[in-house]
């Protein structure tokens, strides 16, 4: 069962996307982004939700880097929730998110010269400069 809630099986798809916590945490990101779409529980398709048909392939690794900052901060959120008996805070989580995938995207393209604060604003907009 799930150290959390005790109340499923616990498997990825639970801890990830479909326990209340993970999904405060998608929903904050998904706001964040402007996404509207169903949240899906299993990883590969929840995986593929974050791939922009069209897209320059230096603007999908940031999408993909958004997503697996989300669920390694949420891996590692739930284990100091378990281990350390930790809080549950969803929106700490997604600000650690937007941190740890701007500074990922700072280093690692060179047409990035956008602020924490316009990343943090205007997320879309900043994709759009990055080539």
């Amino acid at each position: 069962m799930c150290g959390l809630c005790g109340l499923e099986e616990e498997s990825c798809c639970h801890l990830f996307f479909d326990y209340n916590f993970a999904r405060r945490v998608w929903g904050l990101c998904h706001r964040w982004l402007g996404v509207l779409v169903m949240s899906q529980i299993e990883p590969k398709s929840n995986f593929d939700q974050f791939r922009m048909n069209r897209a320059l392939e230096t603007v999908n690794n940031v999408w993909n880097t958004i997503w697996v900052g989300v669920v390694s901060k949420i891996w590692s959120h739930m284990n100091n929730i378990i281990f350390k008996r930790g809080v549950g805070d969803a929106f700490g989580v997604f600000s650690l998110v937007q941190v740890k995938v701007w500074l990922w995207v700072s280093i690692n393209c060179r047409s990035a010269s956008f602020s924490f604060s316009d990343w943090c604003l205007e997320p879309l907009v900043c994709m759009r400069l990055i080539t």
